[in-house]
C-alpha cells in the first residue's frame, strides 16, 4: 500500500527562519468570475534537430508544461531552403489560386514536423488543438517588406491568405482557428499596415473565408504593442463590417511599460463585445507579465513565444548535440500555473491582503486552484493562510529560485475552508485539487554526461530525478535500449537513479531507458547519446538574403546572411562566392569573410547563385542561395492589373 504523505518543510532563507516568516491571507472569492481559459500556445520556428529530439520536446511542452496551442508563422523571405509562400504574386487575377506558384516546400517542413504532432499530442489528452496563423512584413528583416500588389488590392491580401488557409485544410487537414492580417501592425518603422489598412484587409478577407466555408476569423489587431491596440480599436471600434469577421483581440507587449498602459481599456472593450483576448507572445515575457496579463488583459490565450530551438529564446534549449535538451529559465515558473489550469477553467477573485504576495485562483468542475506568487523584492518567507477553499484533498507543489519544481505532499481542507502553508522566498506555490486515487511521478530530468562523446573516451554518467505527488518512495531502473554493432555497454548500477555506463567504444547513435516507479506507475524516458570519430562539421541556419528581399532593377544590392552553430565550440570563419550569375553582371562581395555581406552592382536580371562556407578549422560545410534578380517591367512582381 502506497503511504499518504502530511507535508512537513522547514526551509531556511538567508539568516531568516520561519518563525521570523510574515504572515499573509489570501481569500478565494468563487462568485467573482473573471475571464474563461481557453488554452496555452507556444511558436514552433527551428526546422532542425533530430526527429527524436523533437518528440521528447513535445512530449513535454503538451504533457508536462500543458501547451494546447499553435501560433504559427507562414514563412517568409528568400531562404537557401525556401521561399515564402507566396513569393511573386501567382497571376493577376485575385479570384483564381495559380497552385504551381505556392511554395509549399518550407510550409509542409514545418506542419509535419511541429504542427501535427503537437496536434495529436494536445488530442491524445481529449483536449481541444488551436491553431492561430500570422504573417510578419519587417522592412528590414528577413521577411522583407509587404509586396506593393499585396498592399494596395486587398483581393490580392485576401488571397494570399485564403490560399495558405485551404492548402492547410487539404492537404494537412488543418483549419486555423485565427489568422492575424500583420505581426506588429501600427509600427510604422517597420511595416506599413496603419489601422486603414489593416481595416481594408479585413472586409476583404472576411466575406472571402465565409464563401469559402472556412471558420477562421481574424486575430486583430495584433499590434506592436497595447496601446496602439487600442489605438486600432478605437478607430474601427463603430465598424460593424470589420468586427463581423473578427474572433479575438490580441496583442504584443514591446517597447516597455509606458506603450502598455491601456491592456483594461482592451480588456472592457473586448468583453463587451464578447470576444476573448490572446497575447502571442513577446520577448522578454515572464511570470511577472502571466500574471499582469491575465489580473489586468483577462487574456484567455497566453503564448510563451518560442517552443525550441538552438538558443535559449524558447521553453526548450535544443542542444547541438541533436541528441538532448534542457528547459529554459522560466519553464517551471510557467508550469506552476499552466500544468494545472486547463482550458476550460475560470479564473476567480483571489484576494491577498499584501501586495508581496499575488494570487491567481481558477475553477473547474468545481475543483479549485491556487497560485501564490512570492517574488516581489525585498524576497522574505511568507506566513500564508488560504481562506474559502472548497473542501477536499489538495496537492501542492513549488519552484524556488531556479530549481526544478518540487512536490510537497498531500493536504486535506476541511468544512471551514482554510489552510496554512509556508511559502519560501522567491518562490510560486500551487495548491491544486487532488483527484482520487494515487498519481504517478513527473520526471524532471534524464540526461547523460557528457551529453556526447568522441573516441577514445567510452564512458559516461547517466542520471535522473522525479518528483511524487504523495510523496511515494520512488525506484529507477536503466537499460540499453540500443547500441551500435560491436559495442558492449555495461550499465555500473543499473537500479540507482545516478550510474555510469561503460563500453561506448564504437562510433555511432546509443539509447538508454530509465523507468521510474513509485510502486502504482510506471514511466520512462530515454536518454541518447552520439558517439564521434573526429571532430564534428559546423551546422548551417538560416541562409537568406535581405535588404531588400525581392530584389528588382534598378535596385543594385543586397545583403546575404548566414550563420552557423558547431558541437565542440570551435571558433568559426565564413566565405561567401559567386557561383553563377547572368551574362554580362560582374557583382561584388564587399564583405565576403563576414557571416552578412553586402552584393553590390547588380546589373542583369536573371538568378545570382552564392555559396556559404562555415569552416571550423577542420571541417567546411557549404549551402548555395539562389537570389532571383527581376526585370523594372516585370508585372507579375507587381501584380498589375
Amino acid at each position: 500500500m502506497m503511504r499518504r504523505a502530511i507535508w512537513m518543510v522547514i526551509l531556511v532563507v538567508g539568516a531568516t527562519s520561519w518563525s521570523q516568516a510574515a504572515e499573509s491571507t489570501v481569500t478565494i472569492h468563487p462568485d467573482l468570475r473573471h475571464q474563461t481559459i481557453l488554452g496555452w500556445s507556444g511558436m514552433p520556428w527551428y526546422p532542425k534537430g533530430s526527429a527524436e529530439v523533437r518528440d521528447q520536446v513535445l512530449d513535454e511542452v503538451v504533457g508536462d508544461l500543458g501547451l494546447t496551442r499553435i501560433h504559427w508563422t507562414v514563412p517568409s523571405g528568400n531562404r537557401s531552403d525556401g521561399r515564402g509562400w507566396e513569393w511573386i504574386n501567382d497571376d493577376v487575377d485575385p479570384l483564381r489560386i495559380n497552385w504551381p506558384a505556392f511554395s509549399t516546400g518550407p510550409v509542409d517542413r514545418s506542419i509535419v514536423a511541429w504542427v501535427l504532432p503537437f496536434k495529436q499530442r494536445v488530442e491524445a489528452r481529449g483536449e481541444r488543438f488551436g491553431l492561430a496563423i500570422t504573417q510578419t512584413f519587417h522592412n528590414a528583416g528577413s521577411t522583407g517588406p509587404v509586396p506593393a500588389w499585396l498592399l494596395e488590392n486587398p483581393a490580392e491580401f485576401a488571397e494570399y491568405v485564403t490560399s495558405l488557409l485551404l492548402y492547410l485544410k487539404q492537404a494537412h487537414g488543418l483549419e486555423a482557428d485565427d489568422c492575424v492580417i500583420c505581426k506588429d501592425a501600427g509600427d510604422s518603422q517597420d511595416n506599413p499596415f496603419e489601422v486603414a489598412v489593416v481595416a481594408k484587409m479585413i472586409k476583404a478577407l472576411g466575406p472571402r473565408l465565409r464563401a469559402l466555408g472556412l471558420s477562421t476569423k481574424v486575430l486583430f489587431p495584433e499590434c506592436h504593442d497595447a496601446n496602439t491596440c487600442w489605438k486600432f480599436i478605437k478607430a474601427v471600434r463603430d465598424d460593424e463590417e470589420v468586427w463581423r469577421s473578427v474572433g479575438m483581440v490580441g496583442y504584443h507587449l514591446y517597447g516597455g511599460p509606458a506603450l502598455n498602459t491601456d491592456r483594461p481599456k482592451i480588456r472592457d472593450f473586448a468583453r463587451a463585445k464578447g470576444l476573448p483576448i490572446g497575447h502571442a507572445g513577446s520577448d522578454g515575457v515572464n511570470l511577472d507579465t502571466l500574471y499582469d496579463d491575465l489580473t489586468l488583459g483577462d487574456v484567455s490565450y497566453w503564448s510563451i513565444v518560442g517552443l525550441a530551438g538552438p538558443g535559449p529564446g524558447g521553453a526548450f534549449h535544443i542542444h547541438l548535440d541533436n541528441t538532448s535538451f534542457s528547459r529554459s529559465g522560466q519553464y517551471w515558473q510557467y508550469r506552476q500555473v499552466m500544468h494545472y489550469v486547463r482550458p476550460g477553467a475560470v479564473r476567480i477573485e483571489a484576494l491577498s491582503d499584501t501586495p508581496a504576495v499575488r494570487a491567481l485562483a481558477f475553477t473547474q468542475k468545481e475543483r479549485t486552484t491556487v497560485v501564490l506568487i512570492n517574488t516581489t523584492l525585498p524576497l522574505q518567507p511568507r506566513a500564508v493562510t488560504l481562506r474559502n477553499l472548497p473542501p477536499r484533498e489538495y496537492g501542492m507543489c513549488r519552484w524556488v529560485g531556479g530549481r526544478p519544481y518540487e512536490e510537497l505532499g498531500v493536504k486535506v481542507v476541511g468544512a471551514d475552508g482554510t489552510l496554512s502553508i509556508d511559502v519560501p522566498a522567491d518562490s510560486v506555490l500551487t495548491v491544486y485539487p487532488h483527484l482520487t486515487g494515487n498519481l504517478p511521478p513527473t520526471a524532471v530530468e534524464w540526461k547523460a554526461e557528457p551529453s556526447f562523446l568522441k573516441t577514445p573516451a567510452s564512458r559516461i554518467k547517466l542520471s535522473a530525478s522525479a518528483q511524487d505527488p504523495e510523496l511515494d518512495r520512488l525506484t529507477y531502473s536503466w537499460s540499453v535500449t540500443s547500441q551500435p554493432p560491436g559495442a558492449s555497454v555495461t550499465i555500473i548500477e543499473p537500479k540507482s537513479a545516478s550510474t555510469e555506463a561503460t563500453g561506448l567504444t564504437v562510433p555511432g547513435r546509443y539509447s538508454f531507458t530509465v523507468a521510474i516507479r513509485d510502486g502504482v506507475h510506471e514511466i520512462k524516458r530515454d536518454v541518447l547519446l552520439n558517439v564521434y570519430s573526429g571532430n564534428q562539421p559546423p551546422v548551417l541556419i538560416d541562409i537568406h538574403n535581405r535588404l531588400p528581399v525581392l530584389v528588382t532593377l534598378p535596385q543594385s544590392t543586397t545583403e546575404v546572411r548566414g550563420g552557423a552553430f558547431d558541437l565542440e565550440g570551435d571558433k568559426l570563419t565564413y566565405r561567401w562566392s559567386v557561383m553563377s550569375q547572368p551574362a554580362g553582371s560582374a557583382v561584388v562581395l564587399e564583405t565576403p569573410t563576414d557571416s552578412k555581406c553586402r552584393v553590390s552592382n547588380i546589373s542583369k536580371a536573371g538568378d545570382y547563385v552564392f555559396k556559404f562556407e562555415a569552416s571550423d578549422g577542420t571541417n567546411i560545410v557549404s549551402e548555395n542561395l539562389t537570389v532571383p534578380v527581376y526585370p523594372a517591367s516585370a508585372t507579375a512582381i507587381r501584380g498589375q492589373q
